[in-house]
C-alpha cells in the first residue's frame, strides 16, 4: 500500500505509456478469454476495475475467475511498468472489498529503478504466454523448474505445489472428472460456452485455433474441459498415448477478494516463467469452479489451504507449431483517461 508521502511524490503517467501498460495488462489470460477488466488513467496513476458486465453467471457465480483474470492483468502492468525504470506502488481494494463497483487496486509510479533480468525476461514472455491444450512430451518437470515456478508464486504471496504423489494425482483426477461430468450435462453452462465461442474473428471470447478436438475420447490422467461445443476445433489430434502432463496447485492460506486477486498476480507470473522455461500450461480448474467442490477437492488435497488455480504443465513435442496469438479487446476499449469524454 503507498504511503501519503509516496503519494505525495507519485510520478504522472502520460497517456502514451498508460496505454502501453494497458496494452501489457490486456494480454493476461481470462475465463473464456472473456477480458473483464477496466483501466481508468487519473492524475495520480492508474486504476483497475472489473467490467461485471463480462462475469460469467454459471461458470463463475462468485466472480472469483474474475478476480484472478483481474490480478493476471495487474501482474503485466506492474512488469511493463519496471521493465521501464518505474517503480509502481499498489492498493488492493482501496475503498474495500466489493468489487463489482468499487476499484480493485490503484496504482501509482514512486520512483525509478532499473528493472533486473528476471523481469525482463517476464515481459519477454508476456506475448508468447498462450494457453495451450495440445499433448505435451512424455517429460516430468524438473525439480528446477518447480522450484522456479513456486518462486514465482511466492513472490505474491501465494504458495505453489506439484503433486507426484500418485495417490494425490488421483484424487486430483478424480474430481476433475466429476466436475468435468456435471459442466458436460448442465445445459445453463454450455449454453454459457457456446455463447463466448467465436467462430468469426472477434475481440473476445474462444476462438477455434484456441479448441482441440480428438474424434475418441482424449486419453490423459487429468480431463480436459471440452470447450469443443461450435464450429471446427483449431487442432483435430490423432491417436496418441495416455498423457500424463506434470499439475501445478496454486492457492493462498485465505479466500478473501485480496486473496483471489493475489492469487491472480501469483498466477501469471507462474505462467511467465513457466513460458520464460520453455513450458506449456493450460488451465484445469473445473473442480474449484464447480459449486460446492472447491471444498472436496481442498479436503481430498489434505487441508493444504485454499486452492485458486489447477494448471497443467509441460514440454511441447519437438517440432510444434507455436499457436496464434488469442485475440484481445483495444485498448481504447478498455482504458478511460479522466476528464475526458471519449476514451484514449
Amino acid at each position: 500500500m503507498p504511503t501519503d508521502a509516496e503519494r505525495s511524490a507519485s510520478l504522472p503517467l502520460s497517456p502514451g505509456l498508460a496505454r502501453e501498460v494497458v496494452a501489457a495488462a490486456a494480454a493476461a489470460p481470462s475465463i473464456h478469454n472473456t477480458q473483464p477488466w477496466l483501466w481508468r488513467l487519473e492524475a495520480d496513476g492508474l486504476t483497475l476495475l472489473a467490467d461485471s458486465s463480462r462475469q460469467l453467471d454459471i461458470a463463475d457465480p462468485e466472480g472469483r475467475q474474475l478476480l484472478l483474470s483481474c490480478g493476471a492483468a495487474l501482474c503485466n502492468a506492474l512488469l511493463a511498468l519496471r521493465v521501464r525504470g518505474l517503480e509502481p506502488a499498489v492498493e488492493l481494494l482501496p475503498d474495500g472489498d466489493d468489487f463489482r463497483s468499487k476499484p480493485l487496486a490503484t496504482v501509482t509510479v514512486v520512483g525509478q529503478r532499473p528493472a533486473d533480468d528476471t523481469e525482463r525476461a517476464l515481459v519477454e514472455a508476456i506475448p508468447r504466454r498462450h494457453t495451450d491444450r495440445r499433448p505435451f512430451a512424455e517429460r516430468p518437470l524438473s525439480d528446477e523448474a518447480v522450484a522456479r515456478l513456486r518462486e514465482a508464486a511466492e513472490a505474491h504471496g501465494a504458495w505453489l505445489t506439484a503433486p507426484t504423489d500418485p495417490d494425490l494425482r488421483v484424487q486430483v483426477s478424480v474430481l476433475l472428472s466429476r466436475a468435468d461430468w456435471i459442466e458436460v450435462h448442465n445445459d445453463d453452462y454450455r449454453k454459457e460456452l457456446a455463447s463466448w465461442s467465436r467462430t468469426a474473428p472477434a475481440a473476445d471470447g474462444i476462438p477455434r485455433s484456441a479448441v482441440v478436438h480428438s474424434d475418441a475420447p482424449r486419453q490423459s490422467e487429468f480431463p480436459m474441459r471440452d470447450l469443443d461445443v461450435v464450429g471446427q476445433a483449431g487442432t483435430l489430434l490423432q491417436e496418441h498415448d495416455v498423457e500424463r502432463p506434470g499439475i501445478l496447485l496454486i492457492g493462498t492460506e485465505a479466500d478473501t477478494t485480496a486473496d483471489r486477486l493475489r492469487a491472480g498476480e501469483a498466477m501469471q507470473r507462474v505462467l511467465l516463467t513457466a513460458t520464460a522455461l520453455n513450458l506449456a500450461t493450460s488451465p484445469m480448474s473445473q473442480a474449484i469452479d464447480v459449486e460446492g467442490m472447491r471444498e472436496q477437492f481442498r479436503a481430498a488435497t489434505g487441508g493444504l489451504g485454499h486452492v485458486q488455480m489447477i494448471l497443467r504443465a509441460g514440454y511441447l513435442a519437438s517440432g510444434t507449431e507455436p499457436l496464434d496469438p488469442t485475440p484481445r479487446r483495444r485498448v481504447d476499449d478498455v482504458l478511460d483517461v479522466a476528464g475526458s469524454d471519449e476514451r484514449t
